[in-house]
């Protein structure tokens, strides 16, 4: 909590710092909660993103889902990092970004999620409390995870005190953190309370939340709400072809004519798709009821089009799905 409040100081060159700025929580656990209540507390405005139920007790906590409906689009829905806008500290309590599927190195840090957050969001704080517990559940799974988690858990509470390493606090965090909190009562409860030492552990709530919160269509695997580089370009291209088409209204009965480049490339996409021999083509509604709904089949159905980047990203991932498991 104390790392992750932002704060302001050196106004008028004095060296008074006082608390302001927006944070984001993610996770419905009750950590999660716990870090929620206590950002709020020390006057940060927070929103708390989960998939599932939240249980904060302060009022002034936004409670968000990853998907935001946006009141700039009409209602359009968009993830919650776009929703909040900018935002300065980000405490990730069910995973970890820093071991990211996209690591860059070590000068510009972190997953490329990291670098969106610092780009996009100007968010210069990003804080994982991901237990080594919690990464062994998500490593072994639900069957070989707890074995190992729970006896990680037990040998670190097995521990003499003398043998735990010491933390010497940072500047303030007695007087303008913990000292608030107590007076608040702002307590994070756990069990087994008459050890000497408590070590935080995992719950099955953490790892389901974390494994069913949806994906970016990207196929980058990133948690959806996120903002990725796909997904300006995608909202980039969107803006555009809606102008196109403001642009293009006056005279809708017009047909558009494509340029030589563009009908040759549509040509050899069409060569290519009617030589797959994995994947049948079809072709608008009449060839979709000819193919399957009157053959009353199932099927996986990927709905695409050929000037569409994205569609072209994803058909070689399609053909070899459809390869590999038969027609």
């Amino acid at each position: 909590i104390h790392c992750a409040v932002p704060r302001v100081g050196g106004v008028g060159g004095s060296e008074v710092e006082f608390t302001s700025g927006k944070a984001v929580v993610i996770g419905g656990n009750d950590y999660a909660c716990f870090i929620a209540n206590g950002l709020a507390t020390l006057g940060v405005d927070v929103s708390i993103v989960s998939t599932g139920g939240v249980n904060v007790k302060h009022d002034q906590v936004q409670i968000l889902s990853p998907s935001v409906d946006s009141e700039e689009d009409d209602g359009e829905e968009v993830g919650f990092a776009t929703a909040i806008g900018k935002f300065d500290s980000l405490i990730d309590t069910i995973s970890n970004e820093r071991k990211g599927i996209a690591n860059l190195s070590a000068t510009t840090g972190g997953s490329t999620v990291i670098q969106m957050l610092r780009t996009k969001n100007q968010c210069h704080r990003y804080i994982s409390t991901l237990t080594k517990s919690q990464q062994l559940i998500k490593d072994e799974g639900v069957f070989f995870g707890p074995g190992k988690a729970n006896a990680h858990v037990k040998y670190l509470e097995s521990l003499s005190p003398q043998k735990c390493t010491t933390l010497i606090p940072s500047s303030g965090f007695g007087p303008s953190t913990l000292q608030t909190l107590l007076e608040n009562n702002i307590l994070f409860s756990f069990k087994n309370s008459n050890k000497a030492i408590f070590a935080r552990g995992w719950t099955m709530k953490d790892f389901w939340e974390e494994a069913s919160w949806p994906r970016d269509s990207s196929g980058t695997g990133v948690r959806y709400g996120f903002v990725t580089e796909e997904e300006e370009d995608l909202d980039a291209l969107f803006r555009a072809e809606q102008l196109q088409m403001q642009q293009r209204r006056p005279d809708a009965s017009a047909e558009r004519t494509l340029d030589p480049a563009e009908e040759a490339e549509l040509d050899e996409q069409a060569t290519e798709d009617r030589q797959n021999p994995y994947v049948k083509q079809i072709i608008g509604v009449e060839g979709l009821a000819e193919h399957v709904t009157s053959q009353r089949k199932s099927c996986v159905v990927f709905v695409a089009m050929r000037s569409c980047r994205t569609c072209k990203g994803i058909n070689p991932v399609f053909t070899k799905i459809a390869r590999e498991h038969g027609s």
